[in-house]
């Protein structure tokens, strides 16, 4: 009798038993310190007005062996080629975007110019441009889109490290939001940047030199590199104060009055035609589902689950049958929080069981 009691409906399937909520409990508080993804506050600019962060250059924000370099960014190239983040690009690394082409230099002057990789305009995605002493290789929400031959050392600039400007190339801002910028001083591979989309590593993983949040201020939360606001800059931040109700539509899902979640698909690489995930018409305020190519075709439940009382945060909970490529968005709608899942092509997508996934109790 005690395990019939322990396991109760819920929803779309069976609540699992106490001992399993208490062990997601235990992984949801020990990853929540250690957030990733647009979250709380970011850097706004107002490109083509000149703006950006500029940091203090030392011997550290240069490295030479091995490199990573990755931001959730959300911006427009006003025109020509913006820049995300630089480090003098006639003489070191720099990142940016060109239309909407992700463009990398990594040893300085147009012979150092790589592209590859296109980002979607109003538009969310997590960049990565990595060197391994063998290769440059660019990553687009986890995607790889782009890979070069390249060997030796990269260069040192003595220039401000600046985030939305580069010393070689000013009043070049981008026009949009950047967050969550980290420099390590190794080749973060495929695997890694994947995992730690939604929350990175904890404790502080090895290799890592800088993180800058933008929560509030331009401080560097691992190694003190703190920045300074330079031109037209500000502090964003989302959040309506109000319910998602009157949003919901036949692409959108309102759960619990304030949960507003979307999904986009796709068939093709990174960068081709995407499609926009339908609700399916149920009637559930916690739980909906979503089809992509037939209305009687169902592909994505999603739902979500006030475990306010268990460890503040209300969890998202997904699953799929479908082996195909989509990005799902969770957006609480008076707080601002968001959530970004992605599912890679080829095998089957696996359950997202996000148990820290919105710090917005009450």
């Amino acid at each position: 009798m005690a395990s019939r009691r322990a396991t109760r409906k819920s929803g779309f399937g069976v609540r699992p038993r106490l001992v399993v909520l208490l062990a997601l409990l235990t992984l949801g508080v020990a990853s929540a310190s250690a957030r990733a993804q647009p979250f709380g506050q970011f850097l706004l600019l107002s490109g083509p007005a000149e703006g950006h962060v500029s940091v203090p250059s030392t011997p550290d924000l240069n490295p030479s062996a091995a490199f990573t370099f990755e931001a959730w960014v959300k911006v427009t190239d006003p025109g020509g080629c913006s820049n995300i983040a630089g480090k003098n690009y006639q003489q070191s690394w720099w990142i940016g975007i060109c239309g909407t082409t992700l463009r990398s230099y990594l040893k300085g002057g147009i012979g150092s110019q790589r592209n590859g990789g296109v980002l979607t305009p109003g538009e969310w995605s997590h960049i990565a441009v990595v060197y391994d002493g063998a290769h440059r290789f660019h990553y687009i929400n986890g995607e790889q889109v782009a890979s070069f031959a390249e060997t030796g050392p990269l260069p040192a600039s003595s220039s401000d490290l600046q985030i939305g400007g580069d010393a070689a190339y000013a009043n070049h801002t981008p026009n949009g939001t950047i967050d969550d910028v980290r420099l390590w001083n190794i080749a973060r591979t495929q695997t890694q940047i994947r995992a730690a989309l939604a929350y990175l590593e904890s404790p502080t993983p090895t290799g890592l030199v800088a993180r800058w949040l933008f929560d509030g201020n331009t401080n560097d939360s691992i190694g003190g590199h703190n920045g300074t606001r330079v031109g037209t800059t500000a502090y964003g931040f989302f959040g309506t104060g109000a319910s998602c109700d009157a949003a919901a539509n036949s692409t959108s899902l309102c759960l619990f009055h304030r949960v507003l979640i979307r999904a986009k698909f796709r068939v093709g690489a990174q960068g081709t035609s995407e499609g926009i995930a339908q609700v399916v018409p149920v009637s559930n305020p916690g739980s909906g589902l979503f089809w992509f190519f037939s209305s009687d075709n169902w592909e994505v439940m999603v739902k979500a689950i006030n475990a306010c009382s268990l460890n503040s945060r209300w969890w998202i909970f997904s699953a799929a049958t479908t082996n195909v490529y989509y990005r799902l968005e969770v957006f609480d709608y008076p707080t601002g929080t968001q959530r970004i899942y992605f599912n890679y092509p080829g095998p089957p997508a696996p359950a997202v069981t996000d148990v820290s996934a919105l710090a917005t109790c009450p």
